[in-house]
């Protein structure tokens, strides 16, 4: 395997950040989802304690991690965040990068982000929420609104930075393009995922299906869909209860 001194997950949320991480980990590297360690045995897509800690500390622009001195790298939030990943590749010099995209159907993901972002809320703010949810959903909120503008959904403002994302993640990367893997679309990884994973790292492919991880979607979907059946919210991307 190629040496780095970190690799990061820098796709947007609902972009197979948690199957890469998983991936990454069946390769032997161990990045955290969320605060999440790949390894962890957890019910959960994350540690909130963890990211709880990483946004006390971007707030303050500490970039050096105590996550990092645990893992080998992050994914989704808050390395998504084009100031942080650029800050990260700063602190932590010759570290790789990989991007995965959902080009080829923004619907689909569109509609995804409203029944994730949304549905977790309610979870964690709801009235058997603990403070430590609260808090967990209040870094949440600022991630998201240092990723996409503002932390209240709406489709118009989330799909226009989906494109910027891309763009300023190519920007960034031009010239150094060694150093980003680039996946134009989920739909690659379940039968390529480990031929483009592997080569980017420089070791022997898996011969083995991609993982597709998303039990951690099915709380927070149900969550999102018991509200908008009982009146509590609307889609805005024309969901209908099922």
């Amino acid at each position: 395997m190629r040496e780095f001194n970190k690799i990061h997950v820098i796709a947007l949320p609902r972009c197979a950040t948690v199957s890469m991480a998983e991936g990454l980990g069946a390769l032997g590297v161990s990045v955290a989802h969320l605060g999440k360690i790949f390894g962890e045995q957890s019910p959960h897509h994350h540690d909130a304690k963890r990211l709880i800690r990483m946004h006390e500390q971007i707030a303050r622009k500490d970039y050096d991690l105590d996550i990092l001195s645990e893992c080998d790298g992050l994914a989704d939030y808050p390395v998504c965040i084009p100031e942080i990943f650029e800050a990260l590749d700063q602190q932590f010099p010759e570290s790789l990068f990989i991007n995965v995209r959902r080009d080829e159907n923004l619907q689909s993901w569109i509609q995804s982000a409203e029944k994730q972002f949304i549905g977790l809320r309610l979870l964690k703010t709801g009235d058997g929420a603990t403070e430590e949810d609260r808090q967990f959903a209040e870094a949440m909120a600022d991630f998201r609104r240092m990723t996409f503008g503002q932390s209240e959904f709406d489709p118009d403002v989330f799909l226009k930075a989906y494109h910027q994302h891309q763009d300023r993640v190519r920007n960034y990367f031009s010239g150094r393009e060694d150093q980003l893997l680039d996946i134009p679309d989920v739909s690659l990884l379940r039968e390529n995922g480990f031929q483009l994973l592997c080569g980017f790292l420089k070791c022997d492919t898996k011969q083995i299906l991609f993982p597709q991880k998303n039990d951690h979607s099915v709380a927070p979907q149900q969550a999102f869909f018991d509200a908008l059946k009982e009146g509590k919210i609307d889609s805005k991307t024309g969901l209908r209860p099922s």
